[in-house]
């Protein structure tokens, strides 16, 4: 598989998903979660291929990779940076059917609702956990940053 040069917008999106995961701020996550995000950027790994992947990676063998291995390893997975921009002009669009006002936010509800139409088969409870990841300032809304962040890191 061949490496993506990654963008700034990109190291966000993967430092964002980062973070996520790595719930007690220690600068590393475990690696069996390393598969959950690869499934969120679209990719699905036999366990086996998982284990190679990780193997690869997890130079100092800790069970965790620190954010550079992390990046290293997703960047294999990554699109090229035209995707992105025409993903995020796709996503803008989405956007904008939900913020019919153009007020620069959609309420949560209609975030959840996009999200079920995305994946019918999130459970209720994760679904509370991407809004209260994303909505950390609790304002029951979603602007397009925020977005941009989930449904990049989702697809």
């Amino acid at each position: 598989m061949e490496k993506t040069e990654l963008s700034k917008d990109q190291l966000k999106v993967l430092k964002a998903s980062f973070d996520a995961f790595d719930k007690d701020k220690t600068g590393s996550i475990p690696t069996d979660v390393v598969g959950t995000i690869l499934e969120l950027l679209g990719h699905t790994l036999s366990e086996e291929e998982l284990e190679d992947v990780i193997d690869e990676y997890d130079e100092d063998e800790s069970g965790q990779l620190e954010f550079n291995e992390f990046v290293q390893l997703a960047s294999n997975y990554v699109e090229p940076e035209e995707d992105y921009d025409a993903l995020r002009k796709e996503l803008r669009e989405v956007f904008m059917m939900y913020d019919k006002e153009a007020k620069g936010f959609i309420p949560v509800d209609s975030f959840k609702q996009i999200l079920r139409e995305l994946d019918g088969a999130v459970p209720e409870e994760e679904l509370d956990d991407i809004v209260d990841e994303i909505d950390a300032d609790g304002s029951g809304t979603v602007d397009f940053e925020e977005f941009m962040e989930v449904m990049t890191g989702i697809m």
